[in-house]
């Protein structure tokens, strides 16, 4: 499976936990006139379709936590030597950690931290959101049918 890093750690868990939940029945309960054939999409509306339902998954999914480290931000991020913005979202226990660590590296405290030291020590913090997010997709239709959509759209984009 191809996933792309800028989506980070939660790309990877979002990806992977929507496609084990990718069912048909969940497109059914859409309108016709709402219904999308994912087939007839290019790459780019494909991509287009996913940035839509990702930033409603997110809304969703940090509308019912009341955990604010939990919550999904995103941002745009300018990689060293390059002026080509990329949209990062990511939980906020991410960010912050990342943060503490560089605030912390500066002043001498602690080792700058690569992205894998960083996944590692937040391997606590990640089975908390994969349990939030699995709750909620037991409660919330809703988020169940994003997830699965996205899943499709996600499996779809990676087999082209």
């Amino acid at each position: 499976m191809k996933i792309r890093m800028n989506k980070l750690n939660f790309g990877v868990l979002l990806g992977l936990y929507s496609l084990s939940l990718l069912t048909a029945a969940a497109t059914e309960s859409f309108a016709a006139e709402d219904q999308i054939i994912i087939e007839d999409l290019t790459s780019p509306q494909l991509r287009s379709e996913i940035k839509k339902i990702e930033i409603e998954f997110y809304r969703v999914f940090n509308s019912s936590t009341d955990d604010k480290d939990l919550t999904i931000v995103c941002y745009d991020n300018e990689p060293t030597d390059t002026k080509i913005k990329q949209e990062i979202c990511e939980p906020q226990f991410v960010v912050t950690k990342r943060a503490d660590n560089a605030s912390d590296s500066r002043f001498g405290i602690a080792v700058l931290m690569t992205p894998q030291a960083l996944r590692r020590a937040l391997t606590g913090e990640y089975a908390g959101l994969t349990t939030a997010i699995t709750n909620l997709t037991k409660e919330n239709e809703y988020f169940r049918e994003l997830s699965s959509i996205l899943g499709a759209l996600q499996e779809e984009l990676e087999n082209r």
